[in-house]
């Protein structure tokens, strides 16, 4: 794996955001409604987090979770969120938000489990 260079992920960051905004910009013009756009932003930009927290060359300090994990975790968490967020405003239902949210929680377990697994 190549040297961590941070100004490369700072720059891979700042388009990841930009490109978020875009596709809520997009969608802000196509269904009128901003909390959408706030949802589609968060669930990009946790998207990138996400599968960016597994190319990075980041350092364990042996302390707690590796700084690969928290970034693994907050990019799942903030999609999920948008998730929720996209299935409320699109059906109403809090049920069904709640259930998005356990699904998530779910998901970040597995993940977490399967990544920190001894082989």
């Amino acid at each position: 794996m190549v040297k961590n260079n941070e100004r490369m992920w700072n720059g891979i960051t700042a388009g990841a955001i930009l490109l978020a905004i875009a596709i809520g910009i997009v969608l802000y013009v196509v269904t009128g409604n901003v909390f959408d756009t706030v949802f589609s932003i968060l669930m990009v930009f946790g998207a990138y987090l996400a599968v960016s927290s597994r190319f990075r060359n980041l350092d364990d300090d042996g302390y707690g979770p590796s700084e690969g994990d928290v970034t693994m975790v907050a990019g799942v968490l903030l999609a999920g969120v948008g998730a929720a967020g996209f299935a409320h405003s699109l059906t109403g239902d809090v049920m069904i938000t709640v259930a998005v949210i356990i699904a998530i929680v779910a998901i970040v377990g597995i993940i977490m489990a399967v990544k920190n697994r001894n082989v």
